[in-house]
């Protein structure tokens, strides 16, 4: 086992000595200097890789990663319970999606509008009844409400919220994950402002439109255009 300190470097005459601490270490005793500098070699290259792994993961939204997915599934099953893959194959992705148990936001006692879409979903209009449907039929795995926690200013104070998206869906091709709000009422101006506020928040905790986040919008005189979400979710989700 190594001994504890911080290894410390010097020369002397063309030499070069070592301390672990304030000793010194004697030549005769050359493995351990050795040993403590790839000790702090490593940790530091652990560190480096850790940020490289974020990188990756990040790449993996953009290109495709097939041949570093097929790395994984060519595993022996044993060896597979072992590994952490960096880069997952998406039908385990999707699969570990479809496995999540949660309570949404539910429903008031006095709400008396009932949507149903296809998959038996109660939803709380008909355009998010559109949509889930529109879903289905391209066969993008979704969630509704599925709960979000997130970092809210409240009060000047920092604090960590719970948010119901209408829904959160993966991308079935890439398994990268989009958040998709449906605004229903935007020339209504307590909707509107509730609306912006909600984007904010999302904007806030490193959530883009465009880019983590999708938003579907009418108004009473610009209905729902179901045209446009299959143009979005063919672009983002297929």
């Amino acid at each position: 086992m190594l001994p504890d300190g911080k290894l410390r470097c010097a020369t002397n005459k063309g030499y070069y000595q070592y301390y672990l601490g304030e000793k010194y270490i004697s030549k005769d005793k050359r493995e351990i200097p050795a040993g403590v500098a790839q000790k702090e070699y490593y940790k530091k290259l652990n560190i480096m890789l850790v940020e490289y792994k974020k990188l990756l993961l990040q790449l993996a939204n953009v290109y495709e990663t097939e041949k570093f997915e097929e790395l994984y599934r060519g595993l022996n099953p044993a060896r597979k319970v072992l590994v952490n893959p960096i880069f997952m194959p998406v039908e385990c992705t999707i699969k570990e999606f479809e496995s999540i148990v949660y309570e949404g936001k539910g429903f008031n006692k006095d709400d008396n509008t009932e949507y149903y879409t296809v998959k038996g979903e109660r939803v709380r209009s008909k355009s998010e009844k559109i949509i889930a449907d529109e879903l289905y039929r391209y066969e993008i795995p979704y969630k509704y409400e599925l709960p979000l926690e997130l970092n809210a200013t409240t009060y000047d104070r920092m604090n960590r919220i719970v948010i119901y998206p209408d829904f959160t869906v993966l991308n079935k091709r890439t398994g990268k994950r989009w958040i998709i709000e449906h605004l229903g009422m935007m020339d209504k101006s307590s909707y509107y402002e509730s609306a912006i506020r909600k984007i904010d928040t999302y904007e806030k905790n490193n959530m883009l439109l465009g880019r983590d986040v999708l938003i579907f919008h009418e108004s009473s005189a610009s209905p729902l255009n179901t045209n446009v979400i299959k143009e979005y979710i063919e672009h983002y989700l297929t």
